[in-house]
């Protein structure tokens, strides 16, 4: 086995030999650092979205910012962050010096959306750059117009808060105490925001400190052999797999609710090319970019396709930038999926589901063996200014609810999960009322949201937010809210229930409000959301008589399917 190397500025250099054991130590020990990164933030940070909720990613770069080793955490920031890397070079490539960390969040700069801030670290070896660490963490808020910073009525990227290039956030191993100081200015809660700054760069060093061991127990050249053999693999291997598959192509399309500003639904298109060991992607169909904030920036649009064909291709695939090299994307700038500035993004991750679900059912379509029915793309979101009761001092809530994933010809769905793209856990009932102004009434499982068939979806998540003490301004947003966009089945699978949003004065009377809104709320008022379950595959009447009892004895089937049983169904 041999890897061809490239110098810092990615220009060709002499092959180095690689012998087969030293690649897979070395590339196990680049992922098992990446985790290492994961646990260290996971344990360092401040806020519940991070520490609880799991909403960061973290992964080392080769010299020219490719991603070569990541762990599995949110896949929408891991097939971003290797642009945040190049934008950092392009920038400051000449006077990038050991002990600097950057920080980055502007989405037409390589980033994604304003509260996911990227820390990015050069590591160094005997003074030449050998690789990045990366992180990249959502924060709850980082200023705007609105708490939490997310607005899908949002109509200018302006509104969402800080916009930061690639600028030092440590210098020589030293706090840039003006970043910090501006951070610390634009921010609802500081002391969160500042700590978890702190906490990503010190994952970054556990990373860092990772490859500079390896450098010193294999040798600079070998390291970077392995580097360059890790992208050649995952490369020859995608191509493999697809030329395994079947040629031709296949399209689908979805909607969106709306534009995030009471526009009326919004088209997502997509067409899938295979030929030989390529694949197209065909974009051009989709909505053109909209008033507001649902536009998906191209990092997100980018990492939204490269999941979505891992997924289908091979979900055991290792993911590095590798598998782009197979991937062509067509998407004309102007487009919801690839917006010109300064079009709001606050809200893109709904569009990244909307989008990824899109690309799944082309790929049914494309390789039927390996067909998959839809899961929720409601992605469910609440941000919440508050109080803390632990404190008394200004805190911002936020929350994500999953629903039900799409059953496939292998077995059911998977109840109560977040979804494609996200991945974001469930915010602890225990750490919401200890951390924020705000009781949990409900959560539960939601017997009949799923599509049922020979195999059903997951169940849908019913959950209800009480505000306490004061009024609350919050923010919610929803997708999948119109039946008509509900998860679908495949195979002869039924489609789910819609998704559906519900506000309660402290009277218990029903407010009429939007599925995205922003209000104000007094305490006592209850927001609840039920999100869609995944589509059921295959035909009903074909379901297991074992399994059709077992749904009835844990109550997952509605009342209008158990009366609709005769016998079976």
């Amino acid at each position: 086995m041999t890897a061809r190397r490239r110098d810092n500025r990615g220009s060709p250099a002499r092959r180095s030999p690689l012998d087969p054991i030293s690649f897979e130590l070395v590339r196990a020990a680049l992922h098992a650092a990446a985790l290492e990164m994961g646990g260290v933030l996971k344990h360092s940070s401040y806020s519940p979205i991070i520490r609880e909720m799991e909403d960061f990613s973290c992964a080392l770069f080769r010299p020219d910012g490719d991603l070569v080793a990541q762990a599995d955490f949110i896949p929408a920031q891991l097939g971003a962050m290797s642009l945040v890397v190049k934008a950092v070079i392009e920038r400051w490539g000449g006077s990038i010096a050991p002990g600097d960390a950057f920080l980055a969040n502007h989405p037409y700069l390589g980033a994604m959306h304003t509260p996911d801030l990227n820390v990015i670290m050069p590591v160094f070896v005997d003074g030449r750059l050998m690789a990045w660490s990366g992180t990249a963490a959502h924060h709850i808020d980082v200023g705007g117009v609105r708490p939490g910073t997310e607005g899908p009525d949002l109509g200018e990227v302006y509104a969402e808060g800080l916009l930061l290039p690639p600028v030092r956030l440590y210098r020589e191993g030293e706090e840039n105490a003006d970043v910090f100081a501006i951070v610390e200015a634009a921010v609802r809660d500081p002391a969160s925001t500042l700590g978890d700054l702190r906490a990503q760069r010190a994952a970054c060093l556990i990373g860092a400190r990772r490859v500079q061991e390896l450098s010193v127990r294999h040798g600079a050249e070998k390291l970077g052999a392995v580097f360059d053999e890790m992208l050649d693999s995952v490369e020859r291997a995608i191509r493999v797999r697809l030329e395994g598959l079947p040629d031709g192509e296949a399209e689908a399309e979805g909607y969106l609710d709306d534009d995030g500003a009471g526009g009326p639904p919004q088209r997502i298109h997509a067409v899938l090319t295979k030929r030989g060991d390529r694949v197209r992607v065909d974009l051009t169909g989709s909505a053109s970019q909209v008033a507001g904030a649902l536009n998906v920036p191209w990092a997100s649009t980018r990492a939204s396709v490269v999941y979505a064909l891992r997924a289908m291709i091979d979900p055991e695939l290792a993911t590095n930038d590798g598998i782009l090299r197979a991937i062509e994307i067509t998407c004309p700038k102007g487009s919801v999926l690839n917006p010109a500035p300064p079009a709001a993004v606050s809200v893109r991750h709904n569009t990244c589901q909307r989008l990824a679900d899109t690309l799944v059912r082309a790929a049914s379509e494309l390789w039927p063996e390996r067909a998959v029915a839809s899961s929720t793309v409601a992605f469910f979101c609440l941000n919440m200014d508050s109080l803390s009761p632990r404190t008394g001092k200004p805190s911002v809530m936020a929350e994500v609810v999953g629903g039900g994933t799409g059953a496939h010809a292998g077995g059911d769905g998977l109840d109560g999960v977040d979804t494609y793209m996200a991945n974001v856990g469930l915010m602890p009932v225990e750490v919401a009322e200890s951390e924020y102004s705000v009781r949990i009434l409900r959560t539960e499982l939601i017997a009949g949201s799923q599509g049922l068939g020979e195999h059903t979806g997951g169940l849908g998540i019913r959950r209800e937010y009480e505000v306490l003490e004061r009024p609350a301004t919050v923010t919610f947003y929803s997708e999948q809210t119109n039946p008509r966009f509900a998860p679908r089945g495949a195979g002869g699978g039924g489609d789910a229930m819609a998704s559906r949003v519900s506000v309660l004065d402290p009277d218990g009377h029903a407010l009429e409000v939007p599925s995205k809104a922003t209000i104000v709320l007094a305490p006592g008022s209850v927001v609840r959301i039920e999100t869609s379950g995944g589509g059921g595959y295959g035909p009903p009447a074909r379901r297991a008589p074992d399994a059709v009892a077992a749904d009835l004895l844990d109550g997952r089937l509605g009342p209008a399917d158990v009366d609709g049983l005769g016998g079976r169904w």
